[in-house]
């Protein structure tokens, strides 16, 4: 479904640019075939453009509980409520299925927004008195959220409790609002499904590499849609070291299927991160961090590495900054990219400069963007070993120089700012996209990560 209350049902027709797997609008702008391109990608745009405004007119709220694990049934809700008077304009609701208790939603105000939760014991799908329970609250009692007017977010903890009682008002101002309603008149459905330590099933449409494109061009839709989070292969053995595998740009779960079938599943667990690439890069790399600590305050894994592609690399290096030097962790000490534009990308600032509208992370993807230089500021060195990969399997290209892997120049995946401080680097003849079934680059991300 496409989101409600600011967008439009989601346009059915396909884009006929590969924008996953070519060069992003850069290369057909400076191909001078701007018009055509522009009519073919029309409905991506007008998507596209819908998911901004939208971006521009929500909050994004998440809520972690500390103790949900083995809690039947558990449901987060938001409402907005005014407690003067009693009235609740809108609500949500969203069952809460991974083991860390992690839920979200989109709201479209800053203001009077409650937050709860509560395990459906006798599964009415009501809450009831004495079912384990949370409100967001103060010593005073339950509270609005607080929302960060500049990120646009809120981010809260809390903790179940059998004591805990809803107020009664709330509950009467649910009841008058529900009055004569549907369930869909009375729900806006703009939940974020959240995964953290869900067992994937590959051949799931969510996973599919055509969803791919749309977490590019729908940042806002995808979410609602599919999700976010990281998910496993298999339940968690503590016995394994977890890999963690970051796809790129218009990418998905399925880039990494030769890896998931070749690597050595008997020493280590591969785990995926699933989001929208149209993101800000630096805003998706916090979310990963997040995921990766509840994860770790859930699991106490004591090692874990981190495999990228593309983009992906750059979402990774800003987790783990954020991990090791922001949080001070200490158990990432290896990083693997593979074909990542550390330099930017020609196409992307072409983008932000010439396109009806500009996905989020092309912002970041520009050469000498904001973001870059603040990421190759912070030095990794000494804290986490990387090994940067590269392919130089050349395209003639009107927007590559003549040393290209088909979608991104040779110089770019060897910026001098990265490449200098990576303890090991390696080029192979291969396209951008198959190089991840290179069987070479398999086994040296193995070697690597065993401290071959």
């Amino acid at each position: 479904m496409s989101i409600q209350k600011g967008l439009k049902p989601q346009e059915k027709k396909e884009s006929t640019y590969d924008t996953g797997r070519g060069v992003l609008i850069g290369a057909v702008l400076l191909a001078g075939v701007v018009t055509s391109f522009l009519l073919s990608s029309c409905a991506n745009f007008k998507i596209l453009g819908r998911n901004l405004d939208f971006m521009d007119e929500s909050f994004i709220l998440t809520v972690k509980l500390s103790n949900a694990k083995g809690v039947k049934n558990l449901r987060g809700v938001v409402v907005e409520w005014n407690e003067k008077s009693g009235e609740v304009f809108s609500g949500d609701f969203t069952k809460v299925e991974n083991p860390v208790g992690t839920f979200g939603f989109f709201v479209r105000s800053s203001e009077n927004q409650y937050v709860m939760a509560y395990g459906d014991s006798n599964g009415n799908d009501l809450y009831d008195q004495g079912e384990p329970a949370w409100i967001h609250s103060n010593s005073g009692g339950p509270v609005a959220v607080e929302f960060d007017e500049v990120e646009k977010k809120a981010r809260v903890v809390g903790q179940l409790s059998k004591s805990t009682i809803i107020p009664k008002r709330l509950i009467s101002g649910v009841k008058r609002f529900a009055a004569g309603r549907t369930r869909e008149e009375i729900i806006s459905r703009l939940n974020i499904p959240v995964a953290l330590g869900d067992i994937a099933d590959l051949g799931d449409p969510r996973f599919s590499s055509e969803r791919g494109e749309q977490g590019l061009w729908q940042p806002v839709d995808f979410p609602v849609d599919s999700g976010i989070g990281i998910y496993f292969l298999e339940e968690y053995d503590p016995n394994r070291i977890p890999v963690l595998f970051v796809y790129g740009a218009a990418g998905s779960p399925q880039d990494w299927k030769a890896f998931f079938a070749k690597i050595d599943r008997k020493k280590y667990q591969p785990w995926f991160f699933y989001y929208p690439t149209g993101r800000r890069l630096d805003e998706m790399g916090g979310a990963l961090n997040r995921g990766v600590e509840s994860l770790h305050d859930f699991y106490k894994f004591k090692q874990l590495h981190v495999v990228a592609h593309s983009m992906g690399g750059m979402v990774a290096r800003s987790f783990v900054v954020k991990n090791v030097l922001d949080d001070g962790n200490g158990y990432i000490t290896k990083l693997v990219t593979i074909s990542t534009p550390w330099g930017g990308h020609a196409a992307a600032a072409m983008g932000v400069k010439h396109a009806p509208e500009v996905v989020p992370s092309w912002r970041d993807m520009a050469s000498g963007s904001d973001f870059q230089k603040d990421l190759y500021s912070r030095d990794l060195n000494g804290k986490v070993s990387h090994l940067l990969m590269y392919g130089t399997k050349n395209t003639k290209s009107m927007l590559l120089p003549e040393e290209n892997d088909g979608t991104v120049s040779v110089k770019s995946q060897t910026f001098a700012p990265v490449m200098s401080v990576a303890v090991r680097f390696k080029s192979f003849y291969s396209d951008h996209v198959g190089i991840l079934a290179n069987p070479e680059v398999i086994k040296l991300t193995e070697e690597f990560l065993a401290g071959k």
